[in-house]
């Protein structure tokens, strides 16, 4: 899984470099709907399976795109060729 991951990234950001723009979207996202359901369960509402699995993905999605992108963007300023030394890395 670490090696699709980085091989993503390389393929992706090779000639590009990351934007923050886009770490901080998706972390808005998240902290805005963990707010809105938060509120939510605080008011007394009980999700049934099918809300919380809608839920679980509004924000546990913007969160994991969050972290997965801050990573790359991370690992990307280390060095001009940093992404393709990792994809060689765990191809091992």
């Amino acid at each position: 899984m670490k090696a699709a991951f980085w091989r993503f990234a390389h393929q992706h950001y090779q000639n590009r470099t990351p934007l923050l723009i886009v770490d901080a979207a998706a972390f808005t996202w998240f902290g805005f709907f963990v707010l809105i359901y938060a509120a939510a369960l605080l008011a007394g509402w009980l999700p049934n399976f099918i809300e919380a699995l809608v839920g679980l993905m509004l924000v546990g999605g913007p969160l994991m795109v969050g972290v997965l992108h801050r990573r790359i963007r991370i690992e990307a300023a280390k060095a001009p060729d940093a992404l393709y030394r990792k994809r060689l890395l765990t191809n091992r």
